[in-house]
Formats: C-alpha cells, structure tokens, sequence
C-alpha cells in the first residue's frame, strides 16, 4: 500500500477516513467550472467557423453549428412550456 505524507498507511492513519490525495467538493466545483467555460470557448469558436464558411459560399453552407442547435432546442422547449396566445 502506497504510504502518506507521514510514512503511515492510509489504514492506519487513524484520521478523519479522506485521503490526502483525494479532491475536495470545492476542488471538483473549479474543474468543472474549468470544463465549462473550455466547452463556451468551443462553442464560440464553433460559431465564428459557421460564419466564415457561410460569408466565403455565400451562405449556401451544410454546417450548423452545435450553439444553434442548443439555442433552438431551448427556445422550442420553452414555447411547449407556454400556453398560446389568443389573438
């Protein structure tokens, strides 16, 4: 078994049953905070590929990006949810 910082097996460390080499709640909240803000970098970078290609074929284009995609599943979803308006 791998030891601790102070020599002893985790078995015997007698503390409060954390290892020290595992994440914290707070530890795993920054990396997920991390992943995210990379998946809106992607996405933004996903929606200035779309309009470069859509301003060099004239928007004749077969590429939808993923964010309208998203976008227009948010926006049905939210119409389902309303009732309709009686003109």
């Amino acid at each position: 078994m791998p030891n601790n910082s102070k020599g002893n097996s985790p078995s015997n460390s007698g503390g409060d049953g954390v290892e020290a080499n595992e994440l914290s709640a707070e530890e795993y909240a920054i990396i997920g905070a991390g992943l995210t803000a990379l998946g809106d970098f992607f996405a933004f970078l996903s929606l200035v590929k779309a309009r470069e290609i859509t301003k060099e074929t004239g928007g004749q284009t077969d590429v939808t990006p993923l964010a309208i995609i998203r976008s227009y599943k948010k926006a049905v979803a939210r119409q389902k949810g309303r009732p309709r308006r009686r003109r």
